[in-house]
């Protein structure tokens, strides 16, 4: 059977020319767009390495000179960072707080990794690599959930001689063995501090994959003396709030706090969900990703009607043929499964410079590289899926108008010849 389909193949090449050109841009097409979604599933998939329910920041400002209630330098007899712990010691007894913590480019969706500031030199035996530095109290981890690789308490294992590293930061520093213990050395004539703990890689948001990164302590003493009303802004102050008491929490909190929390020249600003932030960090990124995913579905419904249409045109085309065949005592199955099968062939045979423009695409980066790398797994797993819709797409193209041709009397089909 499959000599026969050759034979018919080459038999009408100057049709299937066209047939073959139409399905050639159509499966490159189709490719991208299977390569596209798949990543953008995979990489929507992968855990953030933390948990924003029930989590806000509480944003604070400093009055100025001239403004109401301002204290001024000469008359404080506290510095701006020993009135920031007292606030965070306030709002730790509030009744609804389950934890409070500070932070600097730390708290997730907010600390960008696009800023170099943060990235700090890790140099370990003879390796040396750049990660990003989050500097939090060890009550961060209570706050975001951050999750222990190795079932360690993080909150424990941070202190002011040790680093807590990322798996991913782990892998690039020490291949195939264990890193807990190992020194660290922080910048090109850092402190040295030892790594004991490893964490799940977080992520800036959904679509950014996991930078290397490391947490090292930020310490109250550290906060009382370098905070200042200059850099004040840049302190994260995030909280988790019990899940039974978050019901209208931002008014209630303001409502009772609002005045407690006036220390020096400190004031209560802002109180704003974690979930809030997290809208404003992947707007953009999800506008372009609605309207690129919009234009790649309408794209694949023209794809479907265009083939299924080629395909079942080209099986009515040949009701003389088939009736013919019938005459002359072929089974009405049989015929199906030729007409299917020569469809499938024609798809096979081009799928092979399909393959190689694909390779080439993702070879020169073509494709979206910034999610997930353009991997043999990737490559071999989206050729797969984009055969087998297109071969879903030929089988009902072909399927139902070769069995309406079947149909065909014989007398009828022999008059027509």
């Amino acid at each position: 059977m499959l000599k026969q389909i050759f034979i018919i193949i080459f038999n009408q090449r100057k049709n299937n020319f066209w047939i073959l050109s139409e399905l050639l841009f159509v499966a490159v097409c189709l490719w991208y767009i299977v390569d596209y979604m798949g990543i953008l599933q995979s990489i929507k998939n992968i855990p953030l390495g933390y948990n924003i329910e029930n989590t806000y920041r509480i944003d604070l400002s400093e009055r100025i000179e001239g403004s109401d209630n301002y204290i001024s330098p000469t008359d404080k007899i506290t510095t701006t960072g020993e009135d920031l712990l007292s606030i965070v010691e306030i709002i730790r007894q509030y009744p609804a707080i389950e934890s409070v913590s500070l932070s600097i480019a730390s708290q997730p969706y907010a600390a960008t990794p696009y800023s170099q500031i943060f990235y700090k030199k890790l140099l370990c035996d003879t390796i040396g690599i750049s990660a990003q530095e989050y500097r939090v109290t060890p009550s961060f981890f209570d706050v975001f959930k951050t999750q222990s690789i190795d079932r360690k308490d993080l909150k424990q294992a941070l202190n002011m001689h040790s680093i807590i590293i990322s798996s991913n930061t782990a892998a690039e520093l020490v291949e195939n063995d264990n890193v807990i213990g190992k020194t660290i050395v922080i910048g090109e004539n850092g402190p040295e501090k030892q790594i004991t703990a490893q964490y799940i890689p977080v992520r800036w948001t959904e679509y950014f994959k996991a930078n290397l990164s490391f947490y090292t302590l930020l310490s109250e003493d550290e906060i009382a003396k370098t905070v200042n009303p200059d850099n004040l802004s840049q302190i994260e102050l995030c909280i988790r709030v019990k899940p039974n008491m978050d019901h209208d929490f931002i008014d209630t909190f303001i409502k009772d706090m609002g005045s407690k929390v006036m220390i020096g020249n400190i004031y209560l600003m802002d109180v704003r969900p974690t979930s809030y932030i997290r809208k404003g960090a992947i707007g953009p990124e999800e506008s372009t990703i609605f309207v690129r995913t919009f234009l790649l579905e309408f794209l694949l419904i023209n794809i479907f009607l265009g083939i299924s249409g080629v395909f079942g045109l080209r099986t009515q085309q040949r009701r003389s043929e088939l009736g013919l065949r019938i005459a002359l005592g072929s089974r009405r199955t049989d015929l199906q499964l030729l007409v299917i099968a020569e469809g499938l062939l024609l798809l096979t045979v081009v799928m092979v410079p399909v393959i190689f423009i694909a390779f080439n695409f993702g070879l020169f980066e073509l494709v979206h590289v910034d999610w997930v790398e353009f991997t043999p797994i990737r490559f071999i797993s989206s050729i797969f899926i984009t055969y087998i819709i297109l071969a879903c797409i030929i089988l009902i193209g072909t399927w139902y108008p070769a069995y309406r041709t079947t149909l065909i009397n014989p007398a009828e089909a022999l008059h027509n010849q």
